[in-house]
């Protein structure tokens, strides 16, 4: 698995009507009968309150596994934010993502589960005009105000504590924004991502732009094991999401923590891209990368560049980092 994340979300429900439509949808004539039914037995869960309570515990013990983790990593060595503040030209991103999404001079951008800050602000010292920061972990986005005081840019950049899905009314009277950011390691906390993508275009104004580097979803099903890769976990998104209990976090020394226990979502890529079709958005750049800004496997080295890679022939054979634009 990997431990890798960004910024943490929650997840929640959403309308029965809309999710019965889903269902009819999912009831392809060439899937046998009973796959049928069960897609429509999962989509009338779905609208039910079973699934909310359930769903809100998923995202309840999510909250507290990354609020626990804020705390340790705004002090880590390794997101060094006494560096980002004393180095104004520091930027936290890959150099492929300014590429990749274009400028942002003038512009504003919401950055979606945003964890400490870092990348927002980064965006911030690119040229963006104003940036919101959004997560629902307290202690991040306590870390993220500080880090915004500590390097002078506040005026232009404020952090909300808020679930993911509730981001339309959190961020109510800032919106529609010219860019919306997800960053590495955020989409397999949220349970549904069609009501992601709906709720991205809510908070874009038309012709603006979404930009995704994410892990890949391909990455996500995969266990090492003596040296050999295995697929492990689902590739597609399910209802009942997968339960870690690894019970440490990812920056040095792989500290322990106490809330030790995390659910998981994955999303084929099928699925998301069609998810931001069915909600109006054009795909104007999709790119796999065969590097990563983390250690997902023990076989990984790390190059020059201080990127991790497979070794060969893996590393022709497994995307780990996938990026996106999309315009409204």
């Amino acid at each position: 698995m990997v431990q890798v994340r960004g910024a943490a979300g929650g997840g929640s429900l959403i309308g029965s009507a809309a999710l019965r439509a889903s269902a009819e949808r999912t009831a392809d004539p060439c899937v046998p009968q009973g796959k049928r039914r069960r897609a429509i037995l999962i989509a009338f869960a779905r609208g039910s309150g079973w699934y909310a309570a359930v769903h809100a515990e998923h995202r309840d013990t999510n909250r507290r596994n990354w609020n626990e983790r804020a705390l340790i990593h705004a002090r880590s060595r390794m997101y060094d934010l006494d560096g980002f503040v004393a180095d104004p030209g520091k930027i936290w991103l890959h150099p492929a993502e300014p590429l990749e999404l274009g400028s942002v001079a003038g512009k504003t951008l919401c950055h979606l589960q945003c964890h400490l800050g870092v990348e927002t602000l980064s965006w911030l010292r690119l040229g963006a005009r104003r940036v919101v920061g959004l997560d629902f972990a307290p202690a991040a986005v306590a870390a993220a105000r500080e880090l915004a005081e500590r390097t002078g840019l506040s005026e232009r950049a404020s952090f909300v504590e808020a679930d993911v899905y509730d981001a339309l009314e959190a961020l109510d009277g800032q919106h529609p924004f010219d860019v919306v950011y997800v960053s590495l390691g955020a989409i397999c906390w949220l349970p549904d991502i069609r009501r992601w993508a709906r709720l991205i275009a809510s908070l874009l104004a038309p012709g603006s732009l979404l930009f995704v580097r994410e892990v890949h979803p391909v990455l996500q099903t995969l266990l090492e094991q003596d040296g050999r890769l295995w697929v492990t976990y689902p590739y597609f998104e399910r209802v009942e999401p997968l339960r870690f209990d690894d019970g440490t976090t990812y920056t040095e020394g792989r500290p322990e923590l106490v809330n030790k226990s995390s659910y998981e979502w994955n999303h084929g890529i099928a699925e998301m891209l069609s998810a931001l079709l069915e909600v109006g958005f054009t795909i104007e750049l999709f790119h796999e990368h065969r590097e990563a800004e983390f250690q997902a496997f023990p076989s990984m080295s790390q190059g020059a560049d201080g990127y991790y890679r497979l070794p060969e022939p893996e590393r022709e054979r497994v995307p780990l980092v996938f990026s996106l634009r999309a315009r409204r």
